[in-house]
């Protein structure tokens, strides 16, 4: 018998799959319809952690 180790990214603001130039927020389990603009301080990666998640966005 194998088991399955799935890997899900956390809650947080990433960038919209959908190649917008925006953040959706992923719960945990899936995309939401919220979403914010992307901040230029976004852009140069320095807002974001290893994962990418824009953590200052997550209030």
């Amino acid at each position: 018998m194998s088991s399955v180790n799935t890997v899900v990214a956390p809650a947080g603001w990433y960038p919209d799959p959908l190649g917008l130039p925006q953040v959706r927020w992923w719960n945990g389990l899936s995309w939401t319809n919220r979403i914010e603009e992307m901040r230029p301080d976004m852009r140069n990666g320095s807002r974001h952690s290893s994962a990418g998640v824009y953590a200052d966005m997550a209030s």
